[in-house]
């Protein structure tokens, strides 16, 4: 995507809680310490971190993306690696640059041993050695790495390491130095640029020459709650160019790409039904791509969990009433509290238990 262009052009901050993210960056660059990219899924937190190598000493290394399981068809290796394996072959992978490990929270307990001793503290690897030159790091194995580590995360980084999903140790590496990326429904101010952008950049890619964006259409957008954040603009960047004739995108326009709930309204003021219907809705949009076969099990777990959790945390852990408030057989809702792995006591959800299935469901999250 950015190979012909200049990441730093995407990285719009004409609001205040975008030009937050950009000091930020311009504070860490010169550092070789690891750097937290934290945000809601969509918000563009590898975009942070390619430009946060961009203006680093590193520039001139390579800046390697990869997911939590360190998997890359760029990375060469065998399937048959252990995590362990996988993550030195990413470290090797960005020597002289950066590694990005995307959803750090997910990265198996081998994969984070390996990153702790890597990224080492104060300059010094996991045994207090020192590195054998500046921005070297060694793991247990005595390999060393000029690497700089980013990890991209979610906002729940502190429940994360209270479930014992994320190590501590890694945690406290990598916290001093954070930077949340807001959501694109707090950042209104870069929508009019950031459209732009994206309808310039895929009207190139096809060949449609200049294509404007009229004044109504941009305020129609800005109301836009954007569920999705920056990928579903981007999404619809794409779709606006291929579904619009004339040369300038109008707010009738929208109709064709923008779903129904389209207005950012008070949450008390939208129905339960809209309220779901506008989080599905991006993500139907932007659910290419991921293996997603149960769709209609997995919604209705979503919206189970949590009112299980509430019923039994107002009738205190007491199955029989919470059974007569939702009109269940009390072995039934046993069976279904069994099944979501709620703890039947407390109303909560079991962190440790779910683990794997919050891993699968991730793309009703991204």
């Amino acid at each position: 995507m950015f190979r012909k262009s200049n990441p730093a052009e995407y990285l719009v901050a004409e609001s205040p809680s975008m030009r937050a993210v950009v000091d930020a960056v311009e504070r860490f660059a010169e550092s070789d310490a690891p750097v937290l990219v934290c945000g809601e899924h969509g918000t563009g937190r590898e975009l942070v971190a390619r430009v946060l190598h961009l203006k680093s000493p590193r520039r001139g290394g390579r800046f390697v993306a990869v997911r939590p399981t360190f998997d890359g068809a760029e990375l060469g290796g065998g399937g048959d690696d252990d995590t362990e394996q996988r993550a030195r072959r990413a470290l090797r992978a960005a020597q002289g640059g950066t590694l990005l490990v995307k959803d750090v929270c997910d990265v198996p307990a081998p994969g984070q041993r390996t990153l702790r001793k890597a990224i080492g503290r104060d300059g010094r690897d996991g045994g207090g050695r020192e590195p054998v030159r500046k921005n070297e790091r060694a793991d247990s194995s005595g390999e060393v790495y000029d690497v700089r580590v980013v990890g991209s995360a979610d906002l729940d980084l502190e429940r994360a390491v209270d479930a014992r999903i994320l190590a501590r140790d890694l945690y406290e590496q990598m916290r001093e130095r954070r930077i949340d990326v807001p959501p694109l429904r707090e950042r209104g101010g870069d929508i009019p640029t950031l459209v732009e952008r994206w309808v310039r950049h895929y009207a190139d890619e096809v060949g449609r020459g200049k294509l404007t964006v009229s004044t109504r259409a941009h305020e129609r957008l800005v109301k836009y709650p954007w569920p999705g954040n920056v990928a579903e603009l981007k999404n619809l960047a794409r779709r606006l160019v291929v579904n619009t004739r004339g040369a300038r995108i109008e707010a009738g326009d929208l109709d064709l790409v923008l779903p129904t709930v389209a207005e950012r309204v008070p949450l008390e003021d939208l129905s339960f039904e809209e309220m779901v219907k506008s989080k599905l809705a991006g993500f139907m949009s932007r659910m290419d791509g991921y293996p997603v076969h149960d769709l209609y099990e997995r919604v209705l777990e979503r919206v189970e969990r949590p009112l299980f959790d509430l019923v039994l945390e107002k009738t205190g852990g007491n199955q029989l009433k919470a059974a007569e408030i939702l009109g269940l057989n009390r072995n039934t809702l046993r069976r279904k509290l069994e099944a979501l792995g709620v703890d039947k006591g407390a109303g909560r959800s079991r962190a440790g238990g779910g683990k794997k299935k919050d891993r699968e469901d991730r793309a009703l999250d991204d």
